[in-house]
């Protein structure tokens, strides 16, 4: 979990805590939804031989919901895989330093894609691309998939900063 060790950073790092709390709960609640919407096509294919129309489609959409929504909350709790076969063995300073590299990079590719998605979504809504089979329009999954990995990115922040202080006590 990212520690609080000032008033500085508690009035930062809470915001963000709590964001990333409330987006996890939305993720949860929409696999539930995921998982009652297969359950009852499967239930009505074989009970009825009639499914429901366009699951796939709609399972689709919401799992990114589920996927982007919960990547926050996955990094404030340290649930991400990791291997450690060669950090592991080099001294706390040298982890702290490969971490902090680690973090970097990964956010500046979530940034990245967080911003080209926010740049995107207009774009997507105006020429009105909608999926094939129900017609849902694609660009409010584009801001779900930028607000989600921008949420990441300020955890990641908060992470880069805590190894960085690390790496430079020693």
């Amino acid at each position: 979990m990212m520690s609080l060790k000032t008033k500085a950073s508690r009035f930062v790092v809470t915001p963000i805590v709590s964001i990333s709390r409330v987006m996890i709960i939305v993720a949860m609640v929409v696999v539930v939804a995921m998982m009652l919407l297969t359950v009852s096509d499967v239930l009505l294919r074989y009970a009825f031989k009639n499914p429901v129309p366009d699951s796939q489609e709609l399972t689709e959409y919401l799992m990114v919901c589920v996927a982007f929504l919960g990547m926050a909350w996955v990094a404030i709790k340290g649930g991400h895989i990791t291997v450690n076969l060669v950090v592991s063995r080099l001294s706390p300073r040298s982890q702290a330093i490969f971490d902090s590299i680690t973090y970097l990079l990964g956010l500046g590719v979530v940034v990245l894609i967080s911003w080209r998605n926010f740049l995107e979504a207009p774009i997507v809504g105006q020429i009105g691309l909608d999926s094939l089979l129900l017609d849902i329009p694609e660009y409010p999954f584009y801001i779900v998939l930028g607000f989600g990995l921008a949420i990441l990115g300020l955890v990641m922040l908060i992470q880069l900063i805590q190894h960085v202080s690390k790496a430079v006590k020693g």
